[in-house]
């Protein structure tokens, strides 16, 4: 260590510098709220023509345990395509709720990707969402599932 600079202030400096880094690389390595689209992929949010181009049926949830002994909440239902066009992008909305039936906690999650092959006319594809953490007070009730985005 050099003359001039005391134990408690290299260690502080070296606090501060840990510190700092940590921040840039959580800010770094956080996902934005709003995944990029790539360009061609038209988005369609309006409730009437969401309504229009996919079928959301055959809703259930599955249970199982995961190696360490954690629960393991699969939602799965049937995504059917009922519009003209291939279907590129489906984002579903999940909301928890209480025994009281009043809402707890609302998630957003991709339901189909864009790095599936689209989803033909007519066709069918079987969504699993999966989570391993529910709201502590849920009522263990499939949770409302609600598409809120299609992309074309």
């Amino acid at each position: 260590m050099e003359p001039g600079i005391k134990r408690p202030v290299a260690i502080g400096l070296g606090l501060a510098v840990v510190i700092v880094l940590g921040i840039v690389a959580f800010l770094a390595l956080t996902p934005g709220d709003d995944a990029p689209v790539p360009p061609g992929v038209t988005i369609v949010k309006d409730r009437g023509d969401v309504d229009q181009s996919v079928q959301l049926t055959h809703l259930g949830i599955l249970t199982s345990t995961n190696y360490l002994g954690h629960r393991i909440y699969t939602v799965t239902a049937t995504l059917k395509n009922i519009s003209d066009k291939p279907i590129r992008l489906i984002d579903v909305k999940l909301t928890f709720l209480d025994y009281g039936k009043k809402v707890i906690h609302e998630e957003g999650r991709t339901a189909f990707d864009l790095k599936h092959t689209p989803l033909a006319p007519g066709a069918e594809y079987r969504m699993e969402i999966s989570f391993e953490n529910p709201p502590s007070n849920w009522n263990y009730h499939v949770p409302d599932t609600q598409i809120i985005l299609v992309g074309y």
